[in-house]
């Protein structure tokens, strides 16, 4: 019954996030075609230099395969895990995230690999909570970066210092929490209490999955493994700097390497924001803002977020077909995963 429930309390958790990811998209598609001029639009994809895209597509596939050597870096190199496997589950999880909404591919990769590994699904998703704050605080760099020196504008610093807040404020408070690790105190004191008199088995489970839920932060006790995984986070956006500058320039718009900069900070800040598949709406309009800042119009800014986004999207996906026809995985076997991590 409390199974049924549980499942019953997320589906309905899921349901209310796509409507809320739905409206937030409607909300930033409604910005970025209002006033838009279609002709332009459809002129600026005629300007681009397709050529680009061969240099493109292999800086991205390495840059993904630095995040998969990242990961294992956050689970201190450990030897159950291959870069190969960290590389392909890390594409998956990305290609997952991209179409569906409440970041499944990330529960999906822990759910994945934990399975084919053996090893704890919930310390994999502890480290890939590390990951994702990594993440933010390597664009934090590169955004501060650019406003060092490039623009100093009041918004561009306000969502530089709300952005520090959350992401060092999330680190710091995970790092106080796994130092000064007192889950089964807690929940020792919390079993003392009358409303949770009759609740002991379920506060043991808790606790047991909190703990190997901390166990995916160990790379916070290793400066070694921390540091490395800091280090390739930031080869990897510097990386996706580069490739933005290349689709950038394919448009003949040459304005230094400080435009990619709050390209890549931008866009990559938009993806924490919900909204529908692919991004659809903050992503472009996080690009309009970043464009917008050397006055390259709305219409041509469109027209750069479309072909980076897809060829990324286009990448992502034929990887992540190869990773499942190569493991002789079925669609419904994908589906079934995604339903039990749930």
């Amino acid at each position: 019954m409390n199974s049924s429930n549980t499942k019953k309390n997320n589906s309905k958790f899921k349901h209310k996030d796509k409507i809320l990811g739905l409206v937030i998209s409607l909300v930033f598609i409604i910005l970025i075609f209002w006033k838009l001029d279609l002709q332009k639009l459809i002129a600026a994809f005629g300007m681009f230099n397709y050529r680009v895209l061969f240099l493109f597509v292999p800086v991205y596939v390495f840059s993904l395969y630095i995040r998969g050597v990242r990961w294992k870096y956050l689970l201190c190199m450990t030897e159950k895990l291959s870069i190969s496997e960290a590389f392909f589950s890390f594409t998956v999880g990305n290609t997952i995230n991209s179409y569906l909404p409440a970041r499944a591919g990330d529960f999906w990769r822990a759910y994945h690999v934990g399975s084919k590994i053996d090893e704890s699904k919930m310390k994999l998703l502890g480290s890939i909570i590390l990951e994702r704050l990594i993440d933010g605080i390597s664009i934090l760099c590169i955004l501060f970066f650019a406003i060092m020196t490039y623009f100093r504008h009041k918004w561009v610093l306000n969502i530089a210092e709300i952005s520090a807040l959350l992401f060092f404020g999330a680190l710091i408070v995970i790092y106080v929490v796994f130092k000064y690790n007192n889950i089964e105190r807690i929940i020792a004191k919390l079993t003392k209490l009358p409303v949770f008199k009759n609740f002991d088995s379920q506060l043991n489970t808790l606790s047991a999955h909190l703990k190997k839920f901390m166990c995916g932060f160990e790379a916070l006790n290793n400066p070694k493994c921390f540091f490395m995984a800091f280090f390739m986070s930031m080869l990897a956006w510097g990386f996706e700097c580069l490739m933005t500058y290349m689709i950038i320039l394919g448009f003949g718009v040459h304005y230094g390497i400080s435009i990619a900069l709050f390209t890549i900070s931008f866009i990559a800040l938009s993806t924490v924001i919900p909204s529908s598949s692919i991004f659809i709406g903050p992503y472009q309009y996080a690009y309009i803002l970043a464009l917008g800042i050397y006055h390259i119009g709305k219409e041509q800014a469109l027209g750069t977020a479309f072909i980076h986004q897809m060829t990324i999207m286009i990448i992502i996906t034929v990887i992540s077909v190869i990773y499942f026809l190569k493991g002789n995985t079925k669609l419904s076997d994908i589906q079934k995963e995604i339903q039990e991590e749930g």
